[in-house]
This record gives structure tokens, sequence and C-alpha cells, in this order.
């Protein structure tokens, strides 16, 4: 069975946002895949979520941003 993925978040440099992000969705039993590409001299990372799961994910990282303002 194929599984459709959906970006969440993009980061540009280092990747150290989106290995966080990914972290708290591995907490809340969401799977994510972090994908990279070469633009120029800077690397794209791209964090994505099955389909089904966009939903979920996207409150848990909102929920982890409004966390890191405080």
């Amino acid at each position: 069975m194929w599984v459709k993925w959906v970006s969440i978040h993009q980061s540009y440099g280092l990747p150290r946002a989106a290995e966080d992000y990914r972290q708290r969705l591995k907490l809340a039993h969401i799977r994510s895949r972090i994908t990279s590409k070469k633009s120029g001299a800077t690397f794209i990372y791209n964090l994505q979520v099955p389909i089904g799961e966009k939903d979920r994910a996207l409150q848990v990282l909102h929920t982890m941003k409004k966390e890191m303002q405080l």
C-alpha cells in the first residue's frame, strides 16, 4: 500500500528545527520523515507526514511552537 506524504515544515541551512519537530511527532506516535535537496549553496529540508495524520501533526507542531514562545 502506498502512503501519500505531505510537507508540513520547511527549513533552510541546518535541519535542527526539522529534527526537533520530528522528535516531537515521534513522541505523539506520528510517523514522519525528512527529505532534503540542495538548492544552490543551501540545503532545503522538508518535514513530511502521511496525509491522514496531517491535521494531528500540525496541531502537535502548533503546540510546540507555543511552548517555545513562553
